[in-house]
């Protein structure tokens, strides 16, 4: 019996938890595809309105930069980094599909980052490491309707899940002005999808179960330049590509009437889902090598990469974002007298806009916020912490759709030392 959906993916109402903990937040566009693709990685960016892919670290500079592979190769010679990151994130829903108060809220906190990075060579800068890639959480009502009657079934959907990315990244300074990289990373995850028809078919409920693992490589290239135009003003440019990427799935199927099982299907799909061509660019400038100014912009080419849906399709997206970042140095000496200068903290501020991939009903889904941020080295220890605040909107409450309003705040903390160098230390 084959149905049709009438009145789509926000029809009725929206279920979200509103003690979400140790879960993902709600979304109701995480239905799609995926889920919701994480734009943040989690680093000295996030501050900055995620603008940074012409952004390095350096000799005074402990923390890393995980958006353009070619980064690394700046980190001082001789040292490793370690971060890890948390993020904490509330969201407020509105929209005529709500359906009571307890519905319009959630809230969840996640570790979201694990990274190592070496200055293995002078030249030669590598980073391995765990982060998020996607996130899909969504429950609500809708109605279907039989094709050739009209019949309207009410129907229940709920699904969970996310994928991750496990990377190793290599990054070579061919000269003083310009550095490459290659983000070499494996995606995996798993989505679980449950729609359950209430009524209008059989006696009893019949539920459709997916549950879908994925996995496949995925490759990112990089390069940044940077040049001094004089002593107080050094500009940087800096871009990243990677090419269309499939999904493969191991896909089980499993339809349910009541207690009884209808279907029972496992097989194995060489492309469940494309990711699409991408590439960013961007641009900076360091004035007196204590302000910064970012800008930068990333396309997505997702027209035709995957099937689209009589009230959805995946359209190209494009994100904008601006940063600023006052950073304070103090100099010292080392033990050999040469003086030498350090980050003691830095503040941030940023926007960002962004067109998403996802359209319904004619309407593309926006989104925007702000962020802050700051942090700092302690001078007499290894360890450092950045901390961040966004502020931003997604969706519309136009149609019929969802407006989500989120807060979040991320904290990252940092352990630096020595990497397989004999050294006296000097305090």
């Amino acid at each position: 019996m084959k149905i049709n959906i009438l009145t789509g993916l926000f029809a009725l109402g929206i279920i979200c938890g509103s003690n979400a903990f140790a879960q993902n937040n709600a979304s109701p566009y995480s239905i799609v595809g995926i889920g919701d693709i994480e734009k943040s990685s989690f680093d000295r960016t996030s501050g900055m309105g995620h603008a940074g892919v012409a952004l390095s670290s350096d000799a005074t500079n402990r923390f890393l930069y995980h958006a353009n592979p070619a980064s690394y190769s700046g980190m001082q010679d001789k040292f490793f980094n370690f971060e890890a990151s948390v993020r904490y994130k509330a969201v407020n829903y509105s929209g005529t599909p709500i359906g009571n108060a307890s519905a319009s809220q959630s809230a969840d906190l996640q570790f979201k980052k694990l990274v190592v990075a070496i200055k293995i060579k002078p030249r030669w800068g590598a980073a391995i490491g765990l982060l998020p890639f996607s996130t899909s959480n969504y429950s609500f009502y809708s109605t279907k309707t039989i094709i050739g009657s009209t019949t309207i079934i009410p129907t229940y959907s709920e699904g969970t899940g996310s994928t991750n990315q496990f990377f190793i990244a290599n990054s070579y300074k061919i000269n003083k002005h310009l550095s490459v990289g290659l983000h070499t990373a494996y995606i995996f995850g798993q989505l679980n999808q449950t729609e359950t028809l209430l009524s209008g078919v059989s006696d009893s409920t019949l539920t459709t179960e997916r549950n879908i693992l994925l996995g496949n490589f995925f490759f990112k290239g990089g390069l940044q330049f940077q040049t001094k135009i004089n002593k107080n003003i050094q500009l940087l440019a800096g871009a990243t590509g990677s090419l269309k990427t499939p999904l493969k799935a191991n896909y089980q199927l499993k339809v349910v009437d009541g207690t009884t099982a209808l279907l029972s299907d496992n097989h194995y799909k060489d492309t469940y889902f494309n990711l699409p061509v991408s590439y960013t660019g961007g641009i900076a400038a360091k004035i007196k090598d204590k302000y910064t100014i970012a800008a930068d912009y990333n396309f997505q080419s997702w027209d035709g990469a995957n099937t689209n849906a009589y009230n959805y399709q995946l359209v190209n997206s494009s994100r904008y974002s601006l940063g600023f970042e006052y950073s304070k140095k103090i100099n010292f000496r080392d033990y050999q007298g040469n003086i030498l200068s350090a980050e003691k903290y830095f503040v941030q501020t940023g926007v960002f806009y962004t067109d998403s991939y996802l359209r319904i009903y004619g309407k593309q889904i926006s989104e925007y916020g702000i962020t802050i941020g700051g942090g700092f080295n302690t001078v007499k220890s290894n360890l450092g912490l950045q901390v961040g605040l966004e502020i931003g909107r997604r969706g519309t409450t136009d149609i019929g759709l969802i407006k989500e309003v989120y807060t979040q705040f991320h904290a990252t903390f940092v352990y630096r030392d020595f990497w397989r160098v004999k050294i006296k230390r000097y305090n």
